[in-house]
């Protein structure tokens, strides 16, 4: 280390969007100094290659925490116009609504023109909402606008975080982290240990954010975190679906056979930098059927929950119907404690009692959400010792961590 400057190494273990934002304000904060601060984005596989990766990007200025998560959807917003993030990463406003649908067998059908015929919702649904078959709708909530609603493109947004760090000085290291290493007194960080095929490298630190989601355990085993793991499809439909979130209750209507059918939740998504045409994003329910694998690349799919979200989208619209699926996949989510709709529970943001060492993780279904106001207030702990864009005391890992 030279003696002419302080070197500061700040390394974030996981590429997911909280780590990946995180480098990001580090390197846009008025204290950092490129030259005498390092800033390493440590990851094990692929920036993005988890949840933050495979999620539907909403944003929601309404949801959990309340501490955070309206900071943190103003804050995609003016990251979006800065960046030119509703080309880069399909930022957009959207409406968000909770509906009663009716599954029809158009599989079956061999005239569809009972199911779309004159809507007879009674004004119950909007009109630019065309694409959910009239027959189906049953009923309709509004629970988001444009106003406070977005979405992103999940892998999009995570990698052009990670680019726009390394535009500032960040280091992206493709390894994966076995250690962190403590002084003899184990009060303070002093390195971080990674591996990339079997080769061990120690590299010093005076700061490390833990934001490695589900696989946050492996390095911090106090942090104990539940791993739901989530199904989800990407579909390209027949036609371009107006910007509606749905969080649907489906069930089957009575002159069908349909029976076991899941409500997956759809997400209509502009056309991106991954496919020249708009597609449908939908994802199932969790479940905690299979353990963390070591890994995001070991992470599998059973194409049987795959299907069942398919079988439910495609039996509520023809424009789905008709369309083709072109991704099946899963992934983990880090998560406290299950918990009700609404009932707030973490995510840990801040220090753990020793010093230098972060938590960012338990942000369970509101992860790329809150991941830019995550970021932003991790930044301002790391450089000038609290937070001031958001009071984030709730978040303070100590009311979540086990004791030693």
């Amino acid at each position: 280390m030279s003696n002419s400057y302080y070197l500061w190494l700040n390394f974030f273990t996981g590429g997911g969007a909280i780590g990946s934002s995180t480098a990001y304000f580090l390197t846009r904060h008025q204290l950092y100094n490129r030259t005498i601060h390092s800033v390493a984005l440590l990851e094990a596989s692929q920036i993005a290659g988890g949840s933050s990766g495979k999620s539907g990007g909403l944003l929601a200025a309404w949801a959990t925490p309340k501490c955070i998560a309206p900071l943190s959807f103003k804050v995609h917003g003016e990251l979006a116009k800065e960046h030119g993030g509703d080309k880069r990463w399909g930022h957009r406003n959207v409406y968000c609504a909770e509906v009663d649908l009716e599954a029809q067998d158009l599989d079956k059908a061999v005239d569809h023109s009972h199911l779309q015929g004159i809507r007879d919702d009674e004004g119950k649904c909007p009109k630019a909402l065309d694409w959910i078959l009239p027959k189906s709708l049953k009923t309709y909530k509004q629970i988001g606008t444009p106003r406070d609603s977005a979405q992103v493109n999940s892998y999009l947004y995570t990698t052009s975080m990670a680019k726009l760090a390394e535009d500032h000085g960040a280091q992206v290291i493709i390894g994966r982290a076995t250690k962190i290493n403590y002084s003899e007194d184990s009060r303070r960080v002093v390195s971080v240990t990674y591996s990339v095929n079997g080769s061990t490298t120690e590299l010093e630190a005076t700061d490390v954010v833990i934001a490695a989601g589900p696989w946050t355990t492996n390095l911090f085993p106090r942090a104990k975190l539940l791993t739901p793991r989530g199904h989800s499809v990407v579909v390209k439909p027949s036609e371009n679906l107006s910007p509606y979130i749905l969080f649907p209750k489906i069930e089957p209507a009575p002159d069908t056979t349909l029976e076991g059918l899941i409500s997956p939740e759809i997400y209509p998504r502009p056309n991106d930098d991954l496919n020249s045409f708009d597609t449908v994003y939908a994802s199932g329910p969790d479940d905690y059927d299979v353990s963390l694998p070591s890994s995001t690349e070991e992470v599998e799919s059973d194409p049987q929950k795959c299907t069942a979200v398919w079988d439910a989208l495609k039996s509520v619209s023809q424009q789905i119907h008709d369309g083709k699926i072109i991704t099946k996949q899963a992934c983990y989510k880090p998560q406290i404690r299950q918990h009700e709709e609404d009932e707030e529970v973490g995510p840990m943001v801040g220090p753990t009692g020793i010093q230098g060492l972060w938590l960012a993780t338990g942000h369970d279904e509101w992860g790329m959400q809150n991941s830019a106001g995550t970021g932003l207030v991790m930044s301002e702990m790391i450089f000038e010792g609290k937070a001031h864009s958001a009071n984030c005391e709730s978040l303070d890992p100590k009311y979540f961590l086990e004791a030693e």
